[in-house]
């Protein structure tokens, strides 16, 4: 069958309302089943996470039991190391906010009688500006944030218990799965793999650019450069916002670019959001794309719909996860020939073989 004939199935009523029903029945069951779905979803990324560095240790102790215990017990050391950095930062940046809005309606002041010709009219609404630039504002978008975290973070109880069982049965599912329907084998051995891989390159290269991003941004921010209050914050706020495509990154800069205009000389300030800026190109533009070997290959437009769906489900955590899931989905549809010019419409771009 032609890609046209393919098209033109796609484009037939039938098959129209077809994709509705299921995609109805999918938005209800990741909504009704949330309590289920979302801990299987970040145990499946967790998975893919650990892969890496768990394979590495398996051939120096030659224990999947011991490689895991490992992996997992640095992970929660680190984990917590960093919750505690992060709760002394976020108190102390809560204790400076009246120090910030006092610095705030001084610069206000100060510029709304300089002559910045015509501008200054800007600065003299002050109460217009505070409430853009409130600190008050940005302490609520952080605590928003990290609390979305923290609510699905109350689930790793469940999560942990599917992750355990993903580790246990990734020698023995293949083997039922092939004996229960060997027909279908082959076709989902594909399916697997070929997820596999590319939910690993997306998960370790996302993961380590957003560190090295949120590592070069709490530097800048910290007592060494620029000292910026909350710059911890700001950094682990950067690491999270930063798994999120196409928002994630502006949302991430915005914040202590403002609290830096607050609290810095306009000369500093400038210079500071230009190092903020370059820091998350060289990152996204550079180096992120240089380890995963390309981009998502999902369209941008597909990315921000994808964005916003899964938020509006599941929160943060939803935006973060909904991502590597339709990259499974678009794998999944590539694979048979009746859906795959659905996996066409969501690739940013495609090449016929």
């Amino acid at each position: 069958m032609s890609s046209h004939g393919n098209l033109d199935d796609i484009g037939s009523p039938t098959t129209a309302a077809s994709v509705a029903i299921v995609s109805l029945v999918v938005y209800l069951a990741l909504f009704f089943l949330q309590p289920i779905l979302m801990p299987l979803a970040i145990a499946i990324l967790l998975y893919f996470l650990i892969r890496a560095p768990e394979r590495y240790l398996f051939e120096r102790v030659q224990n999947s039991f011991l490689s895991y215990a490992l992996v997992l017990g640095s992970a929660v050391i680190v984990a917590y190391l960093i919750s505690v950095v992060l709760y002394d930062n976020l108190s102390e940046f809560i204790d400076q906010i009246p120090e910030i809005n006092a610095a705030l309606d001084e610069k206000l002041q100060r510029y709304s009688e300089a002559d910045l010709y015509g501008f200054e009219a800007i600065f003299s609404s002050s109460e217009v500006v505070s409430r853009i630039a409130s600190p008050e504002n940005i302490e609520k978008f952080a605590i928003s944030i990290l609390g979305s975290v923290g609510s699905f973070m109350t689930t790793m109880g469940t999560v942990l218990l599917f992750l355990v069982f993903l580790m246990l049965e990734e020698k023995t599912l293949p083997d039922r799965f092939k004996s229960a329907f060997p027909e279908s084998y082959e076709r989902v051995r594909t399916i697997v793999a070929n997820s596999s891989e590319s939910i690993s390159t997306y998960v370790i290269s996302k993961a380590t650019c957003s560190a090295g991003q949120a590592a070069v941004l709490a530097i800048l921010l910290s007592p060494i450069c620029f000292d910026i209050p909350g710059w911890f914050l700001f950094g682990t706020l950067c690491f999270l916002l930063d798994f999120i495509p196409v928002l994630g990154a502006l949302l991430a800069t915005v914040p202590p670019v403002m609290i830096g205009l607050i609290v810095l000389e306009p000369g500093s300030a400038l210079l500071m959001a230009l190092f903020l800026v370059g820091n998350q190109q060289l990152f996204g533009s550079f180096i992120e794309p240089n380890l995963s070997g390309s981009r998502l290959g999902i369209s941008p437009l597909v990315l921000l719909l994808t964005v916003m769906l899964s938020a509006q489900v599941w929160g943060i955590a939803g935006a973060i996860i909904g991502v590597p899931i339709v990259i499974i989905v678009r794998l999944a549809l590539e694979e048979d020939e009746r859906t795959r010019p659905i996996a066409m419409m969501l690739a940013k771009a495609y090449e016929e073989e």
